[in-house]
């Protein structure tokens, strides 16, 4: 699978995970959109290690994952 560089993709989330999000984004100051977009990322990737695709990764292995991310294994 190739980079999403200039696609439009259309996501839905339900009201609590939209809320969860402009929280993080509130306290964090990174932008909602981005913080979706990073979870769509990972999701991708995430699909492309189950079904054993080699991934290429930007920006190295330090970006991969980000612990605490919406409450995964750290503050929500």
């Amino acid at each position: 699978m190739g980079p999403l560089r200039n696609k439009s993709v259309s996501v839905r989330l339900e009201e609590e995970a939209y809320l969860r999000l402009r929280r993080h984004s509130l306290r964090s100051g990174v932008p909602t959109s981005a913080l979706v977009r990073a979870l769509v990322h990972r999701w991708l990737q995430e699909q492309g290690d189950e079904e054993g695709e080699a991934v290429v990764e930007r920006g190295g292995p330090e970006r991969r994952r980000q612990p605490g991310l919406f409450g995964e294994g750290g503050a929500p």
